[in-house]
């Protein structure tokens, strides 16, 4: 009973830190950033669910993709995509196309909007405090005045309060989660494979905004290699990532990445996607890798 009561004392601190860090991201850009927003599609389905963390503003809607089969004995597997409003629809489709039956959980962690993305909320979570500024003539856009910096406590709330309270429901086999994310939600992937690559069973990121933080991702990849190396010099367990890029040039974080022991390293180029038609071809190559279907 006290190692209960403790447990969920520790939750409810994590939720609570991370409401806080949410409200200081709800700032006067939210009405700016609606401007060119579409509305999020709506899966109507007695398997399609959803439930809010934390409060006020500052809450994060989950949505739950149920299968229809039964649980294998050590659990259901899952797909967890970030920016979920937009992402969930797009993998509930890609079940039912490329395996209806599978056991597979969808898991898609958003915003209690109508839009497909929540810009400044977004913006908070997926990235890194850093700030640097982007060169303008590089074409690459920096962060302006909206928030940053939530980056590990959304991995925390992710990694905690939204997979238990998943599992509370379903049963869930916790080594064999994929994580998916598109542009920042890419970042935010790459990021996860870097500081805590245990908590997945494989990474799938679209189009990662490398530029973040004058291409802190970089950095970051050459330390993650350096402590593979300190460590022993093999990722263990292996893990695969999958890295979907759209246009014609080829993702400096693949040369950085490349020849890790350990890491099996995919790379899908797609030269006729722009940076935002990508999120679709990427899911569904996420999906199949989450599968173990060639794609």
């Amino acid at each position: 009973m006290n190692l209960w009561l403790s447990r969920r004392g520790l939750l409810a601190s994590l939720l609570s830190a991370c409401a806080v860090s949410a409200t200081q991201a709800q700032t006067s850009t939210r009405q700016r950033n609606r401007g060119n927003q579409q509305p999020a599609e709506q899966i109507d389905d007695p398997l399609a669910s959803h439930f809010d963390l934390g409060t006020g503003d500052a809450r994060w809607r989950v949505f739950v993709g149920r299968p229809k089969v039964e649980p294998p004995p050590q659990g259901y597997s899952a797909i967890v995509a970030v920016d979920g409003n937009a992402t969930f629809p797009i993998l509930w489709h890609l079940r039912q196309q490329m395996a209806p039956d599978a056991p597979v959980v969808l898991i898609a962690v958003g915003y209690p909007v109508d839009d497909r993305f929540d810009t400044t909320r977004r913006w908070f979570d997926l990235t890194s405090p850093g700030k640097q500024a982007v060169p303008a003539q590089e074409g690459r856009r920096g962060p302006g005045d909206r928030p940053t910096g939530g980056q590990q406590a959304f991995l925390d709330l992710i990694a905690g309060p939204v997979l238990d309270q998943v599992g509370n429901t379903l049963p869930l086999n916790r080594a064999d989660i994929t994580l998916f994310g598109h542009s920042l939600g890419g970042l935010f992937v790459l990021n996860a494979l870097f500081t805590r690559p245990e908590l997945f069973a494989r990474y799938a990121a679209a189009d990662p905004s490398t530029w973040w933080n004058a291409d802190e991702p970089l950095r970051e990849a050459r330390a993650f290699r350096g402590g593979i190396r300190a460590a022993g010099g093999q990722l263990r367990p292996a893990k695969p990532l999958l890295i979907a890029n759209s246009g014609p040039r080829v993702p400096a974080i693949l040369a950085e990445l490349s020849g890790i022991d350990g890491l099996a390293l995919i790379h899908r180029p797609h030269p006729d996607e722009s940076h935002g038609s990508l999120i679709s071809p990427a899911a569904r190559q996420a999906m199949a890798l989450h599968l173990g279907l060639a794609e």
